[in-house]
């Protein structure tokens, strides 16, 4: 018959009507034969077993049938040419008919054919065919509905469930948890904006338990650091090499903290050396962080150049000679002052046929070294390399270009301006400088130093132009970032910052309605700050001398007087100021040495012509306040010792004290004198007044002298030009009752 699938049940229908066991009547009747010894069975046994005979009914028939066509067709076909050619012992026979009869399992059924024919018979996998009515009881049972409809219900909703639970757990994992924790890290982050640093700190807190994050450290690290919150960007960075060991670039940022904010040297190298170059000796990034942090700390102790050198050597040794480590040790040899050094590196940025890289900030620092030693005052033999230098202004220029917002190119060019008396483009550029400077990052101490330089030299700038307030404004805010940088420690007190309010109060003192107190003030700050040169202890004897403290006045001016013992405005000024606290001899000593070194310069002119030089008028004005204040102290010694030979002198004194004021007051063209009129009057001649009434007293009148005193210590004084009124002597003759 034609091979039918084993689920094409109609074909098996038809097969079983078409399907006959040929002989099966004979195996019936088979054991009935063998022992009547029938003939044609071969020869007998003498022992001839006994056989169960096999008697069916017609129900146990139709049960056989039934089973025979539930089999699949080989074992169905095997079966049959077991039955049909009776070539199997009779209990074998007999047990495959109890099998059909039975309902026996294909699998048990084929086990048992197979040993009969000697082969194997497969059975497909799965194959099993039931009566109708046996396949209603299976499927009636419990065992059968749990199995076959709840348990695949149950897989699917299992499945369904175990996939959305999984599905939930990883977007809450994976996407809410990171998001929530993002969320609020970025409002602990907008607190340190706000101020909040410790509620900031509780927020980061709360954030990494739920989510770490590692990138957070660094942007709260450096929050904090701009916020100049050092405990606290300190305290992430220990935070982040606790939970990441040997992150290099949150070592490296730590050290920057330490190097060029706080200034902690020691710390950032322990960093960099225990956190990075114990794991790898040779790490690029270590070893010139390395080199950098003991450049900067160079600066303080020189001791630590040597450490930056081995370290860039060891790049060099290990890299070759790459221009970012070549660079260094560029800056090695500029801040250790080895031009021998410098110059041939210089060439091999700037003067090679190849094109090397070189950053600005290291041009500038280059062009402003260059600069100083080119104006260097020499000690001793010169440096054989000085004639080398050349091209400053070319570095200078180069580095502004290649970056027009570093603030040192143009500082340094503005230097470089006014070394060469280019007066315009010093402004210009010391504009531009402090522009830079107020977008530039405050990034280290040396940056803040040159900002407030550029802002003082900019104040001068705009002093020499006569814009006051301007200036002001430019040396205030000089004033308070150096204030802040030493409250935090990023500066030392300096003279050279000290002059800042020592400018301050030049300003107070020259230009403005005669505030010496405040100049008094500025100029003590300057004096604690390390800057007090004797024309700052001479501004403030004369405000001293101004406001009539007499005794602080006389100290400022003898302190001057330690180191310009012979300076004409100084001891003029010492005489008055002895003179008015009763001191009188020692006036009387101040005023002869200053007359002694007037008469040597007045032989330097065979003729005075005040009203035709200069210069003799300004000898001729300090010869007739002197004599005519020798005159009165002469007098006063007269009356405190009762010697009349002091008087006798003063009337000297008073003679050609008033011999210079006809000089200088008669007109040349018309010979006409200024007449003696009221005291006030600038055109009186106090010395006339004064030997008048030595001659012929007059009762309660009192000698006069001449108050003023020259503003300031310098025989040409730069403010004479600036100050809103010129305060010659012949325009401010004045005195008092």
């Amino acid at each position: 018959p034609e091979a039918k699938s084993p689920g094409d049940s109609s074909g098996e229908l038809a097969e079983l009507e078409e399907f006959s066991l040929t002989g099966i009547d004979d195996i019936f009747n088979k054991s009935s034969r063998e022992e009547a010894g029938a003939p044609g069975t071969g020869p007998q046994k003498e022992a001839v077993e006994k056989v169960e005979e096999i008697l069916l009914n017609n129900e146990e028939v139709s049960q056989l049938q039934k089973t025979l066509a539930s089999y699949p067709l080989n074992l169905r076909i095997a079966c049959e040419e077991v039955i049909a050619e009776q070539v199997v012992v009779p209990h074998q026979m007999s047990s495959l008919v109890k099998l059909l009869v039975r309902g026996a399992p294909a699998k048990e059924t084929a086990s048992l054919v197979g040993k009969i024919l000697g082969r194997t018979i497969s059975i497909p996998k799965g194959f099993e065919k039931k009566t109708g009515e046996a396949l209603e009881l299976e499927q009636a049972s419990f065992p059968y509905i749990f199995a076959h409809k709840f348990l695949p219900i149950l897989r699917l909703v299992m499945f369904i469930v175990l996939t959305a639970l999984s599905l939930i757990y990883l977007i809450y994992r994976f996407v809410f948890i990171p998001a929530q924790a993002d969320s609020i890290y970025q409002a602990g982050y907008e607190r340190i904006e706000a101020g909040e640093f410790a509620r900031a700190n509780d927020r980061f807190s709360e954030a990494f338990r739920m989510h770490p994050v590692k990138n957070w450290f660094y942007r709260y690290a450096e929050a904090f650091r701009d916020r100049r919150q050092y405990i606290y960007a300190e305290e992430k960075y220990d935070e982040l090499l606790r939970y990441y060991p040997r992150d290099k670039k949150g070592a490296l940022d730590y050290a920057d903290l330490e190097t060029n904010y706080l200034k902690n040297y020691s710390k950032a190298d322990t960093i960099i050396r225990r956190n990075i170059l114990d794991y790898s000796v040779d790490d690029r990034e270590g070893l010139l962080a390395l080199g950098d942090t003991n450049l900067a700390w160079g600066e303080i102790d020189d001791t630590r150049y040597e450490e930056a050198r081995r370290a860039y050597a060891r790049l060099l040794e290990r890299y070759g000679w790459q221009d970012p480590i070549v660079e260094r040790m560029m800056k090695y040899f500029i801040r250790t002052d080895d031009l021998g050094q410098v110059i041939p590196l210089q060439d091999y940025f700037l003067n090679s046929s190849q094109k090397r890289k070189i950053s600005p900030e290291t041009l500038a620092e280059l062009g402003g070294y260059l600069l100083d030693k080119r104006f260097e005052e020499a000690r001793g033999v010169p440096n054989e390399y000085l004639d080398r230098i050349d091209g400053i202004r070319d570095i200078l220029l180069k580095a502004v270009v290649e970056d027009p917002s570093l603030p040192e190119a143009h500082y340094h060019l503005a230097r470089y301006y006014s070394r060469y008396g280019y007066a315009s483009d010093e402004r210009q550029t010391l504009s531009m400088a402090v522009g830079a400077f107020d977008t530039a990052p405050e990034k280290s101490a040396k940056r803040v130093e040159y900002r407030i330089d550029a802002l003082r030299r900019y104040a001068q700038v705009l002093i020499n132009a006569r814009e006051f307030f301007p200036a002001e404004e430019q040396i205030t805010k000089g004033i308070n970032l150096y204030e802040d940088g030493v409250s935090r420690r990023l500066l030392s007190p300096s003279p050279q910052f000290g002059r800042l309010y020592a400018d301050l109060g030049d300003l107070e003192y020259f230009t403005k309605d005669g505030n010496m107190e405040a100049a008094i003030q500025y100029y003590s700050r300057s004096e604690r700050s390390g800057w007090a040169p004797p024309e700052v202890q001479y501004r403030m004897g004369s405000a001293y001398y101004h406001l009539q403290q007499w005794g602080p006045a006389l100290e400022r001016f003898f302190n001057a007087a330690v180191e310009m013992p012979q300076n004409r405005q100084l001891l003029y000024a010492l005489g008055n100021t002895a003179y008015m606290r009763g001191d009188y001899h020692t006036a009387q000593g101040y005023f002869t040495r200053l007359l002694d070194i007037l008469d040597k310069d007045r032989t330097r002119f065979p003729l005075l012509s005040p009203n035709d030089t200069p210069e003799h008028m300004e000898l001729a004005e300090r010869l007739m306040v002197t004599q005519n204040n020798q005159g009165v102290t002469m007098e006063a010694l007269a009356e405190q010792s009762g010697n009349n030979g002091y008087r006798s002198r003063a009337l000297g004194l008073y003679a050609e004290s008033a011999r210079a004021w006809d000089a200088i007051t008669r007109n040349p063209e018309t010979m006409v004198r200024a007449g003696a009129m009221a005291l006030s009057t600038p055109g009186v001649n106090l010395a006339y007044l004064n030997s008048r009434n030595a001659l012929n007293p007059v009762p309660d009148y009192e000698p006069q002298i001449y108050l003023h005193i020259d503003k300031d210590i310098f025989e040409s004084s730069p403010w004479e030009s600036l100050a809103p009124a010129d305060y010659r002597l012949s325009d401010e003759i004045t005195f008092y009752q």
